[in-house]
């Protein structure tokens, strides 16, 4: 059976090489369950594609990304959008706004970071959810940044942090009600490394413009990926990792969120790693805060965010209802009238 970076490397995306160091962690700085698992065992927790229920694990891939570029690409020929807009320096770090031409200036803005482990995927192909989201109301923004080996983890989070005041800046311009973040798998732990930020000092803009996250399948402690094949274009330490982790930074989202709602949402088919993070993270959240933990009946790793573009899925219901929508109420608006 083929490895997930063998998988990826088969579709033509960057991959790392395999490490097969021995694994043996004790999640000191968190109150986490006691890890020690060799690198078979750990190497399959953080392989999504080998729980999956539907099909290979080769094939779960292809299907994935299949399923983001063509969702993505419905959603550039139905709705209104602005492509590659520059927020950074190189060439991933731009931004893709949709639907910001006909939704009304104070309509909230859903800010997408998409998954790939760091180094692969692509603004591209995320935005699937395009269609449901902006016909219930809502501007989306599908953002890009570096991957790895390129650059480093904390340049990434760097990066991200960047293209967010990029967007609160928008919001702010055209006088949104609010930004809402969401991420999956390598996104969501980036989407809730967001929720650490005080926006006042990163861009002058009021911590309370972001209003909540919709957080699926992340990874909110690094530290048992170091010795991990994912991390081998990352090279992080376990001191990188731990400061890059949501975990760490769990007071101070708790301080900059306290108006925030937060759902943490995972597969029923995800790893026991991938949902004991969310599981351990939400409980951590909810004393002090607006939260909720969504299990996800009958999705693995894959269409647990694919299946966003449906308008009766769990998820989609989940954002809207956050975001104070309903379901296609300006769809006689959004009609296609320009995608440059």
């Amino acid at each position: 059976m083929l490895s997930y970076v063998e998988r990826l490397k088969a579709v033509g995306l960057p991959t790392p090489e395999y490490r097969r160091d021995h694994y043996d962690m004790i999640q000191a700085n968190t109150n986490t369950t006691r890890l020690n698992m060799n690198n078979e065992e750990l190497e399959k927790q953080y392989s999504p594609s080998k729980w999956t229920h539907r099909c290979s694990p080769d094939e779960v891939v292809k299907q994935h990304i299949m399923a983001l570029a063509q969702g993505s690409e419905k959603a550039k020929a139905e709705i209104d959008c602005q492509l590659d807009r520059i927020y950074g320096d190189t060439e991933k770090q731009k931004i893709d706004i949709f639907g910001a031409d006909t939704i009304p200036g104070d309509a909230p803005i859903f800010l997408y970071i998409h998954g790939g482990y760091w180094q692969a995927l692509g603004r591209e192909i995320s935005s699937f959810m395009v269609g449901p989201i902006c016909k219930s109301g809502a501007v989306v923004v599908a953002i890009g940044y570096d991957l790895a080996p390129k650059v480093s983890m904390s340049e990434i989070v760097n990066q991200c942090k960047k293209a967010v005041s990029f967007v609160l800046n928008l919001a702010s311009h055209r006088g949104s009600s609010g930004v809402y973040i969401g991420g999956h798998s390598a996104g969501g732990h980036l989407a809730a490394m967001m929720l650490s930020v005080d926006w006042m000092s990163e861009s002058m803009q009021s911590n309370s413009m972001i209003k909540g996250a919709l957080l699926v399948s992340g990874i909110y402690d690094l530290q048992p990926l170091v010795n991990t094949s994912v991390n081998d274009p990352l090279k992080m330490t376990q001191e990188t990792a731990w400061e890059n982790s949501p975990l760490k930074h769990l007071d101070t989202i708790k301080k900059t969120s306290c108006h925030r709602h937060i759902i943490v949402a995972v597969g029923q088919h995800d790893s026991p790693e991938f949902r004991r993070q969310s599981q351990e993270f939400q409980q951590k959240l909810k004393d002090g805060l607006s939260s909720q933990y969504v299990d996800v009946a009958d999705t693995d790793h894959f269409n647990v965010i694919e299946n966003l573009q449906n308008d009766d899925y769990e998820l989609t219901k989940e954002l809207l209802k956050m975001m104070k929508l309903n379901i296609n109420t300006v769809v006689d608006g959004m009609a296609k009238t320009s995608c440059s």
